[in-house]
């Protein structure tokens, strides 16, 4: 989507992550939780981007845990997306956004492509990836995540439903002809 969109940069919330505590092993640590992230740091480059200054977005180790060296410069654009779980859960970001849609799938067809995604991106087991999903995400999703659904303009049944391609298509039309 966000190639199709001229002047569009993205903010994606999984770059926040706060490290993941030495004392806690990753599968005993909870990634889906509004606590394992920054929003202090998000909130602040989110300020930033919207009066018009560059930001040093940081880069997040997935299989450590923790922030990798290095940071991404990100340089303020017309269009700023704002992308993650948790992304509707602040009052003070939704009064900054003027829209926002909330991307909503069947949990069997989130925990498939989750578990084909970490397979192949992370290496993890099925059996691993699985345990994760009843013991973390599952619980995030009903206690934090589905419940943001109510602040969004548009829900998007992300189960291949066209009605997001719509939506770019009548924003492009009204906003770049």
């Amino acid at each position: 989507m966000v190639d199709r969109l001229p002047k569009t940069r993205v903010l994606p919330l999984d770059s926040y992550y706060k490290d993941r505590p030495d004392h806690i092993p990753t599968e005993q640590y909870d990634f889906d939780t509004p606590q394992a992230f920054d929003f202090d740091l998000y909130h602040g480059h989110l300020d930033l981007l919207y009066s018009g200054e560059s930001v040093q977005m940081p880069h997040f180790g997935y299989v450590s845990g923790k922030r990798e060296d290095g940071v991404t410069e990100l340089v303020p654009e017309k269009y700023l997306i704002l992308d993650g779980l948790h992304v509707l859960l602040h009052s003070r970001v939704r009064k900054m956004l003027s829209f926002s849609f909330y991307m909503e799938s069947p949990l069997d067809v989130a925990i498939c492509r989750m578990c084909l995604r970490d397979i192949k991106n992370f290496k993890v087991t099925a059996e691993y990836r699985l345990n994760q999903y009843l013991k973390f995400v599952r619980p995030a999703y009903f206690k934090h995540i589905r419940p943001t659904k109510k602040y969004a303009d548009l829900v998007v049944n992300n189960d291949y439903d066209s009605s997001l391609d719509l939506f770019v298509d009548d924003f492009l039309l009204k906003n770049l002809l």
